[in-house]
């Protein structure tokens, strides 16, 4: 919206300085310069559209991409390939670091018994929908732990669910 009045105003802007270097024979300069802004303005759509899937394209080479399905996490990059059934999960931690806002610094830790799991970057974790997916079939799952972590500016750790222990002869 804001984008379409910018380029509206520009618009007029240009129209009246060019009408202005027409009919005073001079004013070329403003005239020009008001025309290209407005261009550059009619042009800001497809440079953004344009800038983000190349962003997307980016992101997907570095980060891979993630399934979450009734199996479990999948996350398969380039030179990266790390899983974890649900029924191997033992606890789900968040690791946060002081890298800011320019970079990811929230990440999901998944992961078993034997050591094996998936670290999953938090924009990958939001494009697929990773953290309603556990909070769905994590009972118990710390919901104000993961707040803590959210807030969290520094290198830290928080464990958010852990499996709960069998109860012998149960």
């Amino acid at each position: 919206m804001v984008g379409t009045l910018a380029w509206v105003a520009s618009s007029l802007i240009a129209v009246a300085t060019t009408v202005g270097a027409v009919r005073r024979g001079r004013g070329w300069g403003a005239a020009l310069a008001a025309v290209a802004l407005a261009t550059g303005y009619f042009f800001i759509p497809w440079i953004r559209a344009a800038s983000d899937r190349a962003n997307a394209r980016h992101r997907r080479r570095i980060e891979g991409t993630l399934t979450v399905d009734e199996w479990g996490v999948r996350r398969i990059g380039k030179d990266l390939r790390e899983e974890i059934a649900w029924s191997d999960l033992a606890w789900v931690r968040i690791y946060t670091t002081s890298d800011g806002p320019g970079a990811e610094d929230f990440f999901f830790a998944l992961g078993g018994a034997d050591g094996k799991g998936c670290l999953v970057p938090n924009g990958l974790a939001t494009t697929s929908g990773l953290l309603a997916t556990l909070q769905k079939r994590l009972p118990g799952l710390d919901n104000a732990e993961l707040a803590r972590a959210a807030g969290s500016v520094t290198e830290a750790w928080f464990t958010v669910w852990t499996r709960p222990e069998s109860t012998p002869g149960a």
